[in-house]
């Protein structure tokens, strides 16, 4: 499974962002995923402007959720045959 966080990791890996639950339309993530552009004086995180729009977010979403079903063979079959390595 993949999730709105893995989805802007892999968009931008060095993100730093805050998500609350897992938003599944614009508004939802509009309201529920904050950007971190810095700490206040006191450390506090000072949130900026949304990087990447739900479209790009939920498109990349998209991509990874089918990559994850398409290699559901690899996990399934993981346990019978083991990497050369082992």
């Amino acid at each position: 499974m993949t999730d709105i966080a893995s989805a802007i990791k892999a968009l931008k890996s060095d993100a730093e962002f805050v998500v609350t639950g897992e938003p599944s339309s614009q508004a939802e993530y509009e309201a529920n995923v904050k950007y971190v552009t810095g700490a206040d004086e006191n450390g506090t995180a000072v949130f900026g402007p949304q990087l990447f729009t739900w479209a790009e977010v939920s498109a990349k979403k998209a991509e990874l959720q089918t990559e994850y079903d398409n290699n559901q063979y690899q996990r399934d079959r993981a346990s019978e045959y083991p990497s050369w390595q082992d």
